[in-house]
């Protein structure tokens, strides 16, 4: 699936999982959790980073069990070629509906903000370009970019913190009177946002370095990016009135950065746009990789003879998605895949590999 020369160290494994999660869903988490959560959404960000490492050792346990072996292969080693081969498939089409959704959210939040009067076709199309361009070459060259562009978080940190000089800390008050169930549900819209580590499970033998520091790896890069979003929940928190405020402002970090200005920079809402930019284009580039390798595996090619195809087709998918209620409604189908895909298949394919090596130890011993 990947050659040797793919090879990437333990450090540029955490900037890729960051790069990998922190995407698309930035601009709208806060909406998106306060919906259920009100006050208490930081509290939702925060038991979802915890959730998701749960997640994560069920995959780090999978890859555990077939150390030289990407995904895709372990899909065939546990479930025999035909099935095997019918889950690359699924994977393929999950990862190019994920794709497509982040273009076409991408495309809409661009086209409202920045371009309104250039077709969005157009503004996908860029984006679909500099990404193939990018996933065309090897997994290193993808690495030292995802590396090269981290710094550029720091900004949107320093753009987000400005804004609590207008902050009242006193908004989050009282704490938990969301209640329980109101938080968990929010949890479950910030869970979303935090998709991308399954990215490194799909290079895992790639990466220099032993299996328990890979496992520290991605957890460090997940913590990072947990302590990111509620860092940034609790900021649209302090700054808004109120949850009804957040609810009326679907990308309420635009809306903060928007009323402020410096002497260099007036329109400070396009500068956070520009940079928020590369961090959909990471995201988007991982899954326009993984779903190009997938077909590439399973037809024992290299992925750059499916990627144009890929891209067409994201494209053409994406462009369909642009209208905010079909957004919506792929959105709310997106949730069931994320939960099969990213979940209940490796904890399933877990089970099977236990299975298969007690089997095979005890029929060892018998003999």
């Amino acid at each position: 699936m990947f050659a040797s020369k793919d090879n990437i160290t333990i450090q540029q494994m955490v900037y890729i999982v960051i790069q990998a999660q922190i995407g698309v869903g930035i601009l709208s988490l806060p909406y998106n959790v306060a919906k259920y959560a009100d006050h208490d959404s930081w509290i939702s960000t925060l038991i979802a980073g915890v959730l998701m490492i749960g997640v994560i050792l069920v995959m780090w346990m999978l890859c555990n069990q077939y150390p030289c072996l990407v995904m895709y292969d372990i899909f065939k080693k546990t479930s025999g070629e035909f099935l095997g081969k019918t889950l690359i498939v699924c994977y393929a089409i999950y990862f190019m509906l994920q794709g497509s959704y982040i273009l076409a959210r991408y495309g809409h939040i661009v086209g409202s903000w920045v371009l309104e009067r250039t077709p969005h076709w157009i503004i996908i199309s860029l984006m679909v370009a500099v990404s193939a361009y990018l996933v065309k070459d090897t997994l290193q060259s993808l690495a030292r970019f995802y590396v090269l562009v981290t710094p550029l978080l720091i900004i949107l940190l320093f753009l987000s913190t400005y804004s609590l000089k207008d902050a009242n800390f006193l908004y989050i008050l009282p704490i938990g009177s969301a209640g329980a169930l109101n938080i968990f549900k929010g949890s479950k819209e910030a869970i979303f946002s935090m998709l991308g580590f399954d990215f490194i499970f799909f290079i895992f033998p790639f990466v220099n370095g032993s299996s328990k520091q890979k496992l520290k790896a991605v957890i460090m890069a997940h913590i990072f990016v947990t302590l990111f979003y509620t860092y940034l929940v609790f900021i649209s928190l302090v700054y808004f009135m109120s949850p009804a405020d957040i609810n009326l402002t679907p990308e309420p970090f635009i809306y903060m950065i928007k009323a402020y200005s410096f002497h260099v920079i007036e329109r400070m809402d396009l500068f956070f746009i520009s940079i928020w930019i590369i961090s959909v284009a990471t995201s988007f580039m991982y899954l326009l990789l993984l779903s190009s390798k997938g077909l590439a595996n399973l037809f024992k090619l290299e992925h750059t003879r499916f990627l144009p195809l890929i891209c067409v087709i994201t494209l053409i998918v994406s462009i369909w998605f642009m209208h905010i209620d079909k957004l919506n409604v792929i959105n709310k189908y997106l949730t069931a895949c994320h939960y099969v895909f990213q979940l209940f298949i490796p904890a399933l394919l877990l089970a099977v590999s236990f299975i298969t090596k007690r089997r095979a130890s005890v029929r060892h011993e018998a003999k």
